[in-house]
């Protein structure tokens, strides 16, 4: 049994967002190349530039491979194991503000000695 809560998605899409965002780099990647190819460089710098913007290309679509997926497994596990899941997020939670709340005591220690 799945139960879906709407109002725990985020709304902004972050995911979405740095997609989008990739996609970008590598459409600007491509106008980069066809600008260089225009601009009657010389061979060999023309040659580099398409080197380099595959290889940011690639990257690109690796980083964003690596995010869908790493996402896809995300969703999974909470959907699979939802207690648990909150379980660990509320005791990183707590740990964090824990570790704030004393970086923050010491920090004012220091400052009035």
């Amino acid at each position: 049994m799945e139960v879906y809560y709407k109002e725990l998605i985020s709304e902004d899409g972050t995911l979405d967002k740095l997609i989008d965002e990739l996609t970008r780099v590598v459409q600007g990647a491509d106008e980069l190349a066809e600008a260089a190819a225009r601009a009657q460089l010389p061979q060999e710098t023309t040659r580099q530039i398409r080197n380099r913007l595959n290889h940011l290309k690639e990257s690109c679509n690796r980083l964003k491979e690596h995010a869908l997926a790493g996402a896809a497994a995300t969703d999974k596990i909470v959907r699979r194991y939802p207690y648990s899941s909150l379980s660990v997020a509320f005791a990183l939670g707590i740990i964090t503000a824990s570790l704030f709340w004393w970086l923050r005591d010491r920090d004012s220690e220091t400052a009035s000695d």
